[in-house]
């Protein structure tokens, strides 16, 4: 049983997720509709286990997919500098206001792939908006669903 204790640490919320939206002014001057609301910009601080490799954040706008089907996807964002732990992920295509899930994998020996274990269990740190956790697999898109702060919103 003691060899079971340091893989199920691993399992555990080892990535933060930290979310936060930001009106942002439409880049370029006489380029935007000046009664167009600003783009949006959403941006993920994510707190890992050691400063090595990259960050990798995913968002969803559904059910459809989520955590584990990049195709399914709305945006994806990558930080390769991590500095106190800390990695941020910026998604600058205009999101739109509601509610998202989000997905992120600390991609600590910067091989561009989630690792696992010979049992398919994720070897590198993992984690969901919302903190949402699952005992047996991936967190549920309705757990992960969360709203920018009121205060982001306009």
């Amino acid at each position: 049983m003691k060899r079971l204790v340091p893989a199920l640490s691993v399992l555990a919320a080892t990535v933060c997720i930290t979310i936060a939206a930001s009106a942002q002014e439409a880049g370029g001057a006489g380029l935007a509709d000046p009664g167009a609301p600003p783009p949006r910009r959403l941006i993920a601080t994510v707190v890992t286990r050691n400063d090595r490799g990259r960050v990798f954040c995913a968002i969803w706008r559904g059910r459809e997919g989520y955590p584990t089907e990049r195709e399914h996807n709305c945006g994806e964002a990558m930080d390769r500098t991590i500095v106190n732990r800390r990695g941020v992920c910026v998604f600058d295509e205009g999101i739109s206001p509601g509610p998202y899930a989000m997905a992120v994998f600390h991609d600590e020996n910067a091989n561009n792939d989630l690792d696992r274990n010979i049992f398919g269990i994720p070897s590198e740190g993992t984690g969901a908006s919302n903190d949402a956790h699952n005992m047996f697999g991936p967190p549920g898109y309705d757990d992960a669903t969360g709203r920018p702060p009121r205060s982001a919103r306009r």
